[in-house]
Formats: C-alpha cells, structure tokens, sequence
C-alpha cells in the first residue's frame, strides 16, 4: 500500500504541471548523453597521452586495449537494451553512471593494480594491457553504451509526432557540447592533473548527475499517468499519419525477421566504421598530401556545422515524411565521404569531406533514434535498439584499426575510399529496393 500511494504522489506531481513532462525529459536525456563524455572516444582522447606515461605502454598498446575493451563492450550491450524495457530509465541511467564512476576510479588507480599483478609473477606488458583494457570496457559499456542508449531512448518514448523536432535539438545540445568538451577537461587536467581530473568527473557522477537521474528520469508517459504527448499540438493530414510510430509492435526477434532491419544496421555500423576510423586516423591521412596537424583539425569545424544543420533539418522532417527517404540522403552521404577520400588531396576532394562527413554525422546521430519506434513501435525500443548499438559500437573498434592495414598495405589512405565507395553504393541500391515497412500479417 505504501509503494502504491508513493507511485501516485510522483505521478500526481508531473501531471500537475503546466507543461508537458516530455520537454523536461528532452533536457534530461540531453544532460545525459553529455554525461556519457568521459566513456566517449573524444573524452578519452584527452587523457590517452598522460596515460601512456603513467603506464609505461606504447602507443599501440593502449590503442589495442582500447579496441579490445570497446569490442568486449558491444558483445553485451544488447543485454542492456533487453534491461532497459524491463526495468526502465531511471533504475538503468543510474546504475550506468555508479559504475561509469567507478570504473574512473580504476582507470585512476590502474598503475597501481597493474604493480600488484606484477608483483605476483605477471609480466609487464599484460598486466598493463589487462588493466587498462578492462577500463576502457567499463567507461566504454557504461558510458558511449548503456548510458547513451538510456538517455537517448528515454526521450524517443516520450515523443511521438513531435520525436522528430525533439531529436533536432537533443542534437544541437549536445553537438555543441560534445565539440566543447575537450576545453574544461583539459582544464581539469591542467588544475588536478589527469588523474585528479578522472576523480573529478568520478565524483561529479556519483554526487551530482546520479541524484539527477533519480529526480528528472522517467521512463515514460505511461508510467507517469500522462497521455502521450498531452496537451502538445499535433499536426494533421497525410504528412502527420506518415510520421506516425509503427502499430505493429515487433520484438527484436520480429525485427530480426525485417530485411531493412538488417540493411539499416549495416548501414550505420559502416558509418561508425568509417567515420570513427577517419576521426582517430586524420593527422595521418592529411599527411599524405603535406597538409600538417593544425591545418587537418581544423577540417572538423565546418563539419560540425553541416552536422548541426542537417541533422536539425533532417530531424525536422522525419516528422512529416517516411524515414526511408531520409536514409536515401544518408547513403548518398557516405558515398560522398568515400569520393571524398580518392579526392582529398584538390579543393575538391576538401568540399566532399565537410559535405559527405558533415551530412552523415548528423543523419547518423538522428537516425539512430528516430528509425525504431518508426518501423517498430515503443515496447521493445530497448532491445532492439541495443542489438543495434552493439553493431556500432563494434564499428567504431574495429574501424581505426581497418584504416591502419589498408594504409600499412598500401601506403596510402585513398584505398579506403575507393572500398567505401563500392560499399556505399551497395547500402543505396539495399536501401531503394528494399521495402521499409514491415508485414503486418505475421504480427
């Protein structure tokens, strides 16, 4: 009895407001990826060179553990999903963010662990490997994986007509955000040194954003007493009813059956592969062509704006028109990006990379939202979402590491675009042909 009365007291409070929950969780759910930073490739990036000092380990040694621990990651990031439908945002966001913190603390702690196992007979070299491979799978699983599947996932169960627009600015939040981040993290490190920083954003997790998750996660409407949408306008007409989410609800084993399924998974997993690997690799590919380090980064300015502005454009009209044509741009986008690698080297090749790069980061950002409750439905969100995260997440491991042997065998970084471009053209033609909706009569 007193559970229940709880239950309605917390309801009762969010109903009364004057303004629908969902916008609430909108900012959550942003707050929430951006938390997921210290767990992201770009979080990481900024302490990898203080951690090879304090490990005495080589370059590639730390790059290795990190795609081991990133790839361990993506074996089991589908369990998470399956958790998340079952037991909700909130329980999910705030045991993401304990052991996100925690595994900080190891990584803080590493060299010392690292001792204790040499110390017993274990050579150096896998004692540091083991260590720091088993941190980078613990920031990566719950930070890029479980946290951001939740915070992401959380805001599409509270939209619907709307989930478009609402997946726009969830992206311009945390577009800009994640762009921003490296300065106060290296100004932690600057302050505390890299490990004083880790313990910082550590406590920040546990002390501030955990408590929160408990106070402004929701699951859903549903489980708040609220109507979908309440009290939002919504439009009307044929473009309205074609943004409608799926009424046949498929589970992930449905989904599974779903040939557009499976062609959309290649289709992002490539882009996690390709991008990742362009990311981590970019002061060597812009080497080729004499082109130094400052000059390379600064590529990623204008990317980031064409980022931003497609995916808000693109996020705007997911909610009057069917997402299949959304992903037609998409793969034009990648073909673009490949082109762009064959041609890097004129003025040319310079305008591909921010368009093809800049389109695909931000329609792969939205459409990694968007497209599930679209093709199938808000019940199983989490699994299906989650099988689908461990083949990005895989992408983004190996893809760096792809770039590595095509470069090491060839000597040049234009065989990745001329591969990337036979296989972009393979996702256009699988994404025209292939129907998007599923068959309603084995539901």
């Amino acid at each position: 009895m007193q559970n229940t009365t709880t239950g309605i007291q917390k309801r009762s409070f969010i109903t009364r407001l004057p303004f629908y929950y969902g916008w609430v969780i909108l900012l959550a759910g942003s707050i929430g990826v951006l938390a997921s930073i210290p767990g992201q490739t770009m979080g990481v990036s900024v302490f990898t060179d203080h951690l090879i000092t304090a490990l005495d380990i080589s370059r590639v040694g730390i790059s290795s553990a990190y795609m081991v621990g990133t790839l361990a990651s993506s074996l089991i990031i589908g369990f998470a999903g399956i958790l998340f439908d079952r037991f909700g945002a909130r329980p999910m966001a705030a045991i993401a963010s304990i052991f996100l913190s925690l595994f900080l603390v190891w990584i803080v702690y590493s060299n010392s662990i690292a001792s204790v196992l040499i110390a017993i007979g274990v050579p150096h070299s896998v004692a540091t490997f083991a260590v720091i491979a088993l941190g980078f799978f613990g920031i990566r699983f719950f930070g890029q994986g479980v946290l951001t599947l939740v915070s992401r996932g959380m805001v599409a169960k509270w939209f619907a007509t709307k989930r478009g627009f609402a997946t726009g600015m969830m992206g311009i939040i945390t577009a800009f955000g994640f762009s921003y981040a490296p300065q106060p993290l290296q100004y932690l490190i600057n302050r505390f040194e890299w490990n004083g920083a880790l313990i910082s954003l550590a406590i920040f997790l546990m002390f501030i954003f955990l408590p929160f998750v408990i106070i402004f996660f929701r699951n859903d409407p549903a489980s708040c007493n609220l109507e979908m949408e309440q009290g939002i306008k919504t439009a009307t007409g044929s473009n309205a009813h074609q943004s409608m989410d799926a009424t046949n609800e498929l589970d992930l084993k449905g989904a599974k059956k779903h040939i557009a399924y499976w062609v959309i998974l290649f289709s992002l997993g490539y882009w996690s592969l390709f991008n990742t690997a362009f990311t981590f690799h970019i002061v060597s590919i812009y080497s080729e062509f004499g082109i130094g380090a400052t000059e390379a980064v600064r590529i990623f300015l204008p990317i980031s704006i064409i980022s931003i502005i497609s995916r808000f454009v693109a996020s705007f009209l997911s909610d009057r028109i069917s997402v299949k044509y959304i992903y037609i741009v998409y793969a034009l986008s990648l073909i673009i990006a490949s082109i762009a690698m064959i041609a890097l080297s004129t003025p040319v090749g310079t305008a591909l990379v921010i368009l093809g790069y800049g389109v695909g980061s931000g329609l792969f950002g939205m459409l990694n939202i968007i497209t599930w409750p679209k093709l199938y439905g808000r019940k199983h969100f989490g699994a299906i979402s989650g099988f689908a995260m461990s083949i990005i997440v895989a992408g983004s491991a190996i893809g760096p590491w792809v770039f590595s042997m095509i470069y090491r065998f060839t000597n040049s970084y234009r065989g990745t675009g001329v591969i990337g471009l036979v296989v972009s053209i393979a996702i256009f033609v699988l994404i025209l042909l292939v129907p998007f909706v599923p068959k309603t009569e084995n539901a």
